[in-house]
Formats: C-alpha cells, sequence, structure tokens
C-alpha cells in the first residue's frame, strides 16, 4: 500500500473485489511462502477473464494496493528485493487457445497458458512456437513474454519480440488496450507490443497474446565437443561465425554442467541443427571438421529430433526453478549480456573466480547469441562468499562493456546486490514511461531496473 498505511486490511479488500470484480476472482487470503524464493503477498486473486482483471487493478488503482502479476511462478525469484506485495494476481485460470490459424502460421492464446500446453497443441498440426523457456510445463506465456524469457534455440530462432504479432492488456488504472497487428494506432505513440516484452508486468497485465508459429522441424543433430581451454573455445566459435553454418543452439559449457547433463566433468561445447535431414547432416559433418582444426575432442553426436531434445532441456534447466528450488539451500543464478566473442573469457572467469571463493559454478554461454547462465547452489554459510562473487562478475561485465542481471536470488542476495546492476544510460526513459502508464506505481513496485 501506499506508505501511509502500513497495514493491507485483507478482509475489506476480498469484499471489495467480489463486489468490483466478482466472486469468480476467488480472492483468498495467502498463506506465508515457505521457500526464500517465491512472492510474498497478503491477497491472491485468481480472474478468470480479462474483465475481472480489468475490476481488480482499478480497484487496487483506486486503494494503492500494490500488484505483483504472476504466470506459473517459476520466475518469482527474479528482480528487485521488493518485499511484500499486496495482492498477488495469478493469471493460471486464464489458460488455453482462443484461435489457431493453421494456414496462417498463426496462434492467440491466454496467458495463463503453459508453453508445454501450447506446444502440445501445436504439435498436434506439424508447428510448434519457436521459442523455449526453462520450465515450459510450468512457465506460462505471459510470464515467458513479461521476461522476455528464452533459451538455447534463440541462436536462430530468436526471441519473444521476433515472434509476438499482437496482444491484449490491462493498464493499472483497468484500461484494457489492444497492441500490435491487430491495432491501427498504438497507444501514446508507443509501440506497446514491443513495450510490454521484459517489462516484468510493470506496465500492464497481458491478457492475450498472438504468436507466429513454424512448422516442426524434420530433423535434428546435436555435437559434443571435449577441450580443456580458452584458446580451443575461441578457435572453433571463431570459425563457426565465419562459416555458412546456422546453428539452432551452440553452447559452451563448464565442467559442472557438463557433468550434470553427461556425467562427464570437463567442459564442452555443444552445437546443435534443426532443419531437413540432409542439411543436418551436412552441417554436422561441417562442424566435426572445424572443431577437429581447432583441436577438439568429439565426444557424442546424437541425432533426431526425441533424442536432442532432452540434452537441450537440460541446458534449459541451467536456470533456477522458484517452485522447486530447495528452501535449505542458497541458490543464485545470474544472465550475463555480452559480444559473442566474449563468451568464452566469461566462462573461464566465472568459473576460475568461483572457485576461488569456494563455489561451484554451472555456466553455459551462448556462442551466438552473447547470452551466458552462470548458477550457484551452495550452502547458507555460504551467503557471504556468493555476494562477493556475484559483484566480482558484475565488476567484471562492466569492463567488458557488457550487462548481468541476478536472474534468481534469495530477498538476501537481492537486497544486498542490485539485481539489474548499476544504473543505466536508458533508466530515466524508462522511469518516464512507468511514470505514464502506471503513475502510483502499484504494478510489481521495485522489482525492475531502476527499483521502478
Amino acid at each position: 500500500m501506499d506508505g501511509t498505511d502500513t497495514v493491507f486490511p485483507v478482509r475489506r479488500a476480498i469484499d471489495q473485489i467480489r463486489e468490483t470484480a466478482g466472486p469468480g476472482a476467488a480472492p483468498e487470503e495467502a498463506a506465508q511462502p515457505v521457500s526464500p524464493y517465491r512472492i510474498a503477498a497478503s491477497l491472491i486473486v485468481s480472474p478468470e477473464n480479462e474483465e475481472q482483471t480489468a475490476g481488480v487493478l482499478r480497484l487496487a488503482s483506486a486503494n494503492r494496493y500494490t500488484v505483483v502479476p504472476q504466470g506459473g511462478g517459476t520466475k518469482d525469484a527474479l528482480g528487485g528485493a521488493a518485499g511484500k506485495a499486496d495482492i498477488l494476481l495469478s493469471m493460471r485460470k486464464m489458460s488455453g487457445i482462443l484461435q489457431h490459424s493453421v494456414g496462417d502460421l498463426m496462434v492467440t492464446a491466454l496467458p495463463g497458458t503453459t508453453v508445454g500446453e501450447l506446444q502440445d497443441k501445436l504439435r498436434e498440426e506439424g508447428q510448434f512456437l519457436p521459442l523455449d523457456p526453462a520450465w515450459s510445463r510450468q512457465s506460462t506465456i505471459g510470464g515467458m513474454t513479461a521476461a522476455n524469457a528464452s533459451g538455447p534455440k534463440r541462436a536462430l530462432y530468436g526471441s519473444v519480440r521476433d515472434h509476438l504479432i499482437a496482444s491484449r492488456a490491462v493498464l493499472a488504472d483497468g484500461t484494457i488496450i489492444r497492441t500490435g497487428a491487430k491495432v491501427v494506432k498504438n497507444v501514446a505513440g508507443y509501440d506497446m507490443n514491443k513495450l510490454f516484452v521484459g517489462s516484468m508486468g510493470t506496465l500492464g497485465v497481458l491478457t492475450e497474446l498472438t504468436f507466429k508459429i513454424r512448422p516442426l522441424p524434420a530433423s535434428a543433430g546435436l555435437a559434443a565437443f571435449r577441450s580443456g581451454g580458452l584458446g580451443e573455445w575461441k578457435r572453433l566459435q571463431e570459425s563457426l561465425l565465419d562459416s555458412q553454418l546456422e546453428p539452432c543452439a551452440a553452447e559452451l559449457i563448464s565442467a559442472a554442467e557438463a557433468q550434470e547433463l553427461f556425467g562427464s566433468p570437463e567442459p564442452m561445447v555443444l552445437v546443435l541443427f534443426e532443419d531437413v535431414e540432409a542439411s543436418v547432416r551436412y552441417q554436422l559433418d561441417r562442424l566435426k571438421s572445424a572443431a577437429e582444426d581447432a583441436g577438439l575432442k568429439p565426444f557424442a553426436e546424437i541425432c533426431g529430433c526425441g533424442e536432442t531434445e532432452p540434452v537441450i532441456e537440460g541446458l534449459r534447466a541451467l536456470a533456477p526453478n522458484a517452485l522447486d528450488a530447495p528452501p535449505d539451500r542458497l541458490i543464485v543464478s545470474m544472465k550475463l549480456l555480452s559480444r559473442l566473442t566474449d563468451v568464452p573469457d566469461i566462462c573461464e572467469f566465472a568459473v576460475k573466480s568461483g572457485e576461488e571463493a569456494g563455489l561451484q559454478v554451472r555456466f553455459g554461454g551462448g556462442l551466438y547469441t552473447g547470452i551466458s547462465h552462470a548458477t550457484v547452489a551452495a550452502d547458507w554459510q555460504r551467503l557471504q562468499e556468493t555476494i562477493r562473487w556475484i559483484r566480482s562478475v558484475f565488476v567484471y561485465m562492466e569492463e567488458l562493456n557488457g550487462g548481468a542481471t541476478l536472474s534468481f536470488a534469495p530477498p538476501e542476495v537481492r537486497s544486498a546486490v542490485p539485481a539489474w546492476g548499476t544504473d543505466r544510460s536508458g533508466n530515466e526513459l524508462m522511469r518516464s514511461v512507468k511514470q505514464q502508464f502506471d503513475s502510483a506505481h502499484i504494478l510489481n513496485r521495485g522489482r525492475f531496473v531502476g527499483g521502478i
């Protein structure tokens, strides 16, 4: 609530929501979360439709109740430490596919639909949404969009911004808007369809999403190579970037991550191709030749979409899941953004600096995306060492002119380290946009960049 009110009136708010949004919104008092990785709130509201969502937000805006939108809950530990919210707005009841235009390669679905549910339905028609965030059976398309989440296959298929055609959303004051291809003019001159992607639910609550989709790939092939050092990694990356090969994913993984995936504790490079069988075979052969020239040793070759997918799913799982993170373990994950050619150096620094702090770092870095993830699981007694390691990574990424964010951490870490790193030049513009669309700052207050 507003700073003048310290106690959220739970019973009164429940009555207000039932009167304003209807009993279908199912307001109920929230239990204290048993995990430090879950969002704490006084009240949980689960709207069944867009009108109920708008009613809840109108009420919250009028009373200055703080609201945290939530999809599947996998990303509860993402962003700044915002404290306890007044209302947790769960979108899980708003689930399902509204329209699937097979011939036009388009699909429209509600935000609480999980990525896995959507992919299952599209697969029936030989199609798929070419986005692969972690924990697809729990992660929702609304949460994926709000967090701009992606996976290793971003190397070929791109990000949410490349596939979101249109959306509907409810702004903080309850106003319902449509954005993207289905609307002639965007709100206040902004391309809201793009603006909502990655906005962490700070500008509005997504209620409908329309994506471009693709036919399922006919074949897939993955090759894994063992490597002992920085030189080999860089030589292979340089060779690949100079070639005409089009990997679906190309990841450098640390020894700890290789142990998780293959039971072999040595750094590896994994490269995946998805295309027709002849193209996959040709590209695998070219890749093996380039790897041999770079000094890497072959470890495994896996062919077939069904056979390669479990390995890629293991890579995605490098990102922790707030739903099942053990509360008795300190778990931290960082998302690192850099130039493509800096990824090998970042891997070496993250792992070695972790070892010096007494921490084991699982690392996966996109050789074609410049997006890396570094995850640590430790005893809570290692809290201060973990915080110092995080700070060292932030400093290192600044020296590279890259970026770093805390993509997963408990409040004890998020309150000690700026989750989004140091202030950026665009923060003032973002605060201006936030002020225009949520002047009372009720949506996800404090979780986004610059404390927005």
